[in-house]
């Protein structure tokens, strides 16, 4: 169940982050990278993204939109705006999965129906007697979650606010930077200029981010399936036994092993089925 409950939460943090970090690719490892890693896949990430270099046009407009998203996205906006929203998605999901019914589920190795059998108070001192802090575990983890998150988008505004002016500097040509500007410097321009990015993270979004939740789910349809058939259509994988010996001997000069040992260093293909789950 703990399994579940990270994989609930780390889906729930990609649904609500998606709109604001415009559907960034996000990669996750049991053990932290190191700078170098980090910095390699970077730039593989940024490589997927071409962008022409702006025109000296587009760069004699740059100055405007900086302006113009400066407005938008004032420094501290970003890290403070996606840390709060962290916080009140995550705290009540958080609560949910210290309830007494969820710790005792997780840790005990009994049918649900006998903890569901048990009185409120039962259950709540079952649960102290395996986690003495389960009522505090659920909020020491939003504030470390919230504090390391909002540190991450923090780290995120400045190449954002760049990304943002220069995208504007190519979108709108000079005349409607300054009309855009002209706009945010009346009191309702100013009032969604300072809006305008957080509206992502209003509850309202949000509410109806998680609720489309299960349609977004289901629009993979029988996702394996359609993976499976799209494989089969392809020349099948070869294993060692289907190597000629012209084949087996250029492979075994490229990888500088003796022929005799290369049987046992060629995996066999795996199983279409168990292809598709991994």
């Amino acid at each position: 169940m703990k399994g579940m409950a990270g994989k609930f939460i780390a889906a729930a943090a990609l649904v609500c982050a998606a709109p604001v970090v415009a559907q960034q690719e996000t990669a996750t490892h049991e053990s932290a990278m190191s700078p170098e890693a980090l910095d390699g896949f970077a730039g593989m990430m940024a490589g997927l993204f071409q962008t022409e270099p702006l025109t000296d046009e587009q760069t004699a407009r740059l100055p405007a939109a900086q302006a113009v998203v400066g407005q938008m996205m004032p420094d501290g906006f970003y890290g403070e705006m996606m840390g709060g929203m962290m916080d009140k998605m995550l705290r009540p999901m958080l609560s949910m999965f210290s309830q007494p019914e969820f710790v005792l589920g997780a840790r005990l190795a009994i049918e649900a129906e006998a903890i569901e059998a048990l009185g409120e108070d039962e259950q709540a001192e079952l649960t102290a007697m395996l986690d003495p802090a389960y009522e505090a575990r659920g909020d020491a983890m939003v504030e470390v979650l919230t504090l390391r998150m909002g540190g991450m988008f923090s780290a995120m505004e400045a190449p954002m606010r760049e990304g943002l002016s220069k995208a504007y500097a190519v979108r709108f040509d000079e005349g409607q930077l300054a009309d855009i500007a002209a706009f945010f410097a009346t009191p309702t321009g100013s009032e969604y200029a300072r809006e305008s990015m957080a509206l992502f993270a209003d509850p309202q979004v949000m509410q109806a981010s998680m609720q489309a939740l299960p349609a977004m789910m289901n629009g993979f349809g029988d996702i394996e399936s359609a993976m499976r058939e799209a494989r089969a259509a392809l020349p099948a994988e070869r294993g060692y036994g289907d190597l000629t010996g012209a084949q087996r001997q250029r492979m075994a000069e490229l990888l500088d092993v003796d022929p005799a040992q290369l049987a046992d260093l060629v995996n066999p293909p795996k199983p279409l089925d168990e292809t598709a789950e991994q």
